[in-house]
């Protein structure tokens, strides 16, 4: 818990919000596939389990932090604690060295958190807030914000790239403009923060150019792998092979994911379109559960279906409109396969009755309300690395709006 407060920036330094909780809830949903609730998460956080939480559940929060699970976590840290006991035991100087810059440091740390404040935000007329990107497509990509916070009384100001608490950066209210720099295209919503309060928000859409893989140890890592200049494209397939993760310089000992990703001004509303792909997972990790998550990106939220091996359905899920479901707590075993075979899934919606179809067969059907605007980017999460072998969009008249089987034609 206190490394995921420190991580995320959790009240600012002054204890955890209901915000900073859903915004996490989110974070765990986006980057690890399995969702925690919101009641949950508070559980965890006001101490009121009888019992330990389920393991799925801490496998989730410190996959974030960067560890394999659950277990990883507590190794690694009795590790730490046996090599700190080892240390005080051979010279007890360095701690009292230590006091004094603790000291200092514990009071920059105080005068930095007194600096953002728990006071309430006072906004006396109107916020403006806009953005202007420097590259018509591809990453990186600058975007130029532009503010007036003159009429808004706080102690700090940040403006934060996504929803994710860990990319805000903290600006001067006096000024009128800030550059930050994307390194993923995407659709995002950029938030203008005074103290912990959003005063303003505005979209952020990132145009890739072409597909776009990454590979990361964990997403919650600011830092990835990246292909540019690299091919991976070839028989009639988008790959990313063992020797080119090594290429890049990947550690493949250790646990990796693989995100690849398009996005685009497709003109499809997510109320009515079909999809189509054709996918495998690949022998990278010796996994007992490979999983790969399939995400339909809108300007709203994602419709989403994860594919699991055959036993392992604890860890399927998927997200039609506001609707989403864990093989936790339903059964999903139709969403449970051979992954390091070929599988064809399809998302079809008709008038917000969406449905998924596995290898020709209706796996789960929903009826939604919520609409959740345009289709606005298409993204494969693998454990490990994957291929994809088709992908097609179409819109609500049948029309091949994006299509892609990867044949290079020279």
């Amino acid at each position: 818990m206190k490394l995921l407060e420190e991580k995320f920036s959790f009240g600012n330094g002054h204890g955890y919000t209901q915000k900073d909780l859903e915004q996490l809830s989110s974070y765990i949903e986006e980057h690890t596939g399995y969702y925690i609730s919101l009641s949950t998460l508070k559980r965890v956080w006001k101490g009121t389990y009888k019992t330990q939480p389920q393991i799925a559940t801490l496998n989730a929060l410190v996959e974030v932090l960067g560890y394999k699970n659950w277990q990883d976590f507590k190794i690694q840290h009795q590790k730490a604690k046996l090599e700190e006991e080892k240390g005080s035991k051979r010279s007890k100087w360095p701690f009292y060295l230590a006091a004094p810059i603790v000291a200092i440091i514990l009071t920059v740390i105080v005068f930095s958190f007194g600096e953002s404040g728990a006071s309430n935000v006072k906004i006396e007329g109107p916020v403006s807030f806009s953005a202007d990107k420097t590259v018509a497509k591809g990453v990186p990509n600058t975007f130029i914000f532009e503010y007036d916070l003159s009429h808004v009384v706080a102690d700090s100001f940040f403006i934060q790239q996504s929803w994710n608490a860990w990319r805000k950066e903290k600006i001067d209210p006096k000024k009128e403009v800030y550059a930050s720099t994307y390194y993923e295209s995407g659709f995002h919503r950029a938030k203008l923060i005074a103290n912990d309060e959003v005063v303003a928000t505005q979209a952020v859409h990132i145009l890739s150019d072409g597909w776009e893989p990454h590979v990361y140890y964990s997403e919650a890592d600011d830092i990835f792998i990246d292909f540019k200049g690299e091919r991976f494209v070839a028989d009639g397939r988008l790959h990313l092979p063992i020797e080119l993760l090594k290429k890049r310089g990947l550690d493949t000992s250790r646990y990796f994911m693989s995100r690849i990703s398009h996005s685009d001004d497709y003109g499809v509303s997510s109320n009515n379109f079909g999809f189509k792909t054709k996918i495998k997972v690949e022998k990278a990790l010796e996994s007992n559960c490979p999983w790969v998550n399939v995400l339909l990106i809108t300007t709203e939220h994602v419709f989403s279906a994860k594919l699991v091996r055959n036993g392992c359905e604890t860890g399927a899920s998927y997200k039609l409109g506001e609707i989403y479901k864990s093989g936790k707590d339903n059964n999903l075993s139709k969403l449970g396969t051979d992954l390091y075979e070929w599988n064809d899934l399809e998302i079809k919606v008709e008038g917000k009755k969406a449905t998924i179809l596995l290898n020709g067969k209706e796996a789960y059907s929903e009826n939604y309300q919520e609409d959740l605007g345009n289709i606005v980017g298409l993204s494969y999460v693998f454990e490990g690395t994957g291929s994809i072998d088709f992908v097609e969009l179409t819109d609500e008249k049948g029309k091949v709006v994006f299509q892609d089987d990867f044949e290079v034609y020279e």
